[in-house]
């Protein structure tokens, strides 16, 4: 019996291991070209920490230099957007050979790149669109990706696998944190109260 437990314990054990190993993937990201999973994936921690994975036997979208990028949220808020750079790699550079068929929403350069992204229940919210500074610099466009939610797009450039382009700064969100409203509340109940011995 106490075999059968312990053999009972260590599939289970092993079984949540693999499931914590394949969430570090992408679970939405798509065969886009010769790419057959996302090549390179950025995840947002609760804790303000962006965890890059990348995985170097995906093959780029053109089958020559081109990377297929996903993104999950798990910040535990909405985020809008991130700005990635590529170092000496002109990963805006965009030549228009991307392999992605997401059509262009008319906002931006990046026909052939663009990408979709998804909630925590993987329905589809929008697609990925670019705000570029330079070719090496520029900001990726997700407007309203919830918590749990994912994403994909395409970059110019096949990666560096071992320095892949760097999460700048901190990624927009539009939705206050729960100790913003309440330094808010606080505020305004400051403010109320002063209007008020002024009145007295």
């Amino acid at each position: 019996m106490k075999k059968t437990s312990f053999a009972l314990a260590v599939l289970l054990a092993s079984s949540f291991i693999t499931f914590n190993a394949q969430a570090a993937t992408i679970g939405n990201c798509p065969v886009v070209g010769a790419a057959t999973s996302c090549a390179v994936v950025y995840t947002f921690n609760g804790d303000g920490s962006v965890t890059t994975t990348t995985n170097s036997s995906i093959q780029s979208t053109d089958g020559i230099e081109d990377t297929l990028v996903g993104v999950v949220n798990n910040s535990g808020k909405t985020l809008d957007s991130f700005t990635l750079n590529g170092g000496s790699l002109d990963i805006f550079g965009f030549d228009g050979d991307g392999m992605s068929t997401v059509p262009n929403p008319g906002s931006g350069p990046g026909d052939t790149y663009f990408g979709y992204y998804s909630d925590a229940k993987n329905k589809q919210i929008g697609t990925v669109t670019f705000k570029t500074t330079s070719v090496y610099v520029g900001d990726v466009l997700f407007p309203g990706l919830t918590d749990g939610g994912t994403a994909w797009f395409v970059l110019e450039e096949q990666i560096d696998f071992t320095k892949p382009p760097v999460v700048v700064g901190v990624p927009a969100s539009s939705v206050p944190e729960n100790d913003i409203y309440a330094m808010m509340l606080a505020g305004l109940g400051l403010v109320g109260l002063a209007a008020r011995r002024r009145q007295i």
